[in-house]
């Protein structure tokens, strides 16, 4: 596992309608701008989670509600 996946705080899981973002720690759907990110597009979810887990290793906890 590469250095920089062992720091993600989140990954993807598939749902019922899509993917959804999880905090891996909790098993709970990401919060971006306090909406969960559930039932994404596999594309939008990609997205999310790179800028989710990119501010999360820089510390910003801005995307957290």
């Amino acid at each position: 596992m590469p250095d920089e996946r062992k720091k993600d705080r989140f990954a993807l899981r598939p749902d019922a309608a899509g993917w959804t973002v999880v905090e891996i720690w909790t098993g709970k759907p990401a919060l971006a701008g306090g909406v969960a990110q559930t039932t994404l597009s596999e594309d939008d979810a990609q997205h999310m989670l790179k800028l989710l887990n990119s501010q999360a290793r820089r510390g910003d906890s801005s995307m957290r509600k």
